[in-house]
């Protein structure tokens, strides 16, 4: 005898739950009436990605737990606008990529360009690369330091 069939949201929603990292096959099987079989098939290879998020967000709400009212409005506001501003740059920055792709390049410079472009939407999408950050860091304090060298008259050079 073949099983019904599960419908598409049930299985969404089985994937949502199990990416969370908080729930057990069986108890996902228990809460949306399937067999342990359909759960570890539907779930069979994926991740449990957002678990790092949930455990930010309840952070997030403990310490936001800690503060008044108005505070906490306050920074729902900023977090809200900053969000905001992050997907427009998102967009724009996929907009410029596209762009860049579909302008025809004709000498190195314009491949420069497009190289700049592309960099600097992946930038804005995926964040700085700390590494990257660390050594643009020391390079500058370098750079300082030899700055402070130079700028040293004759006899005070060590």
């Amino acid at each position: 005898m073949a099983s019904k069939p599960i419908p598409d949201s049930v299985k969404e929603s089985i994937l949502a739950d199990w990416r969370t990292g908080e729930y057990s096959q069986r108890h996902i099987a228990q809460r949306y009436k399937v067999s342990l079989g359909v759960v570890n098939k539907i779930t069979k290879g994926i991740e449990k990605d957002t678990a790092t998020i949930v455990n930010k967000l309840v952070e997030a709400k403990q310490e936001l737990s800690q503060l008044d009212e108005r505070t906490v409005n306050a920074v729902h506001e900023v977090v809200d606008s900053k969000f905001k501003w992050l997907e427009y740059l998102n967009r724009s920055a996929i907009k410029n990529v596209q762009q860049a792709m579909a302008k025809e390049c004709i000498d190195q410079q314009d491949f420069n360009y497009r190289a700049k472009t592309i960099g600097v939407a992946k930038e804005v999408i995926e964040g700085k690369n700390p590494s990257v950050a660390v050594q643009v860091n020391n390079n500058a304090e370098l750079l300082q330091n030899v700055v402070h060298i130079v700028k040293l008259p004759d006899n005070e050079r060590s």
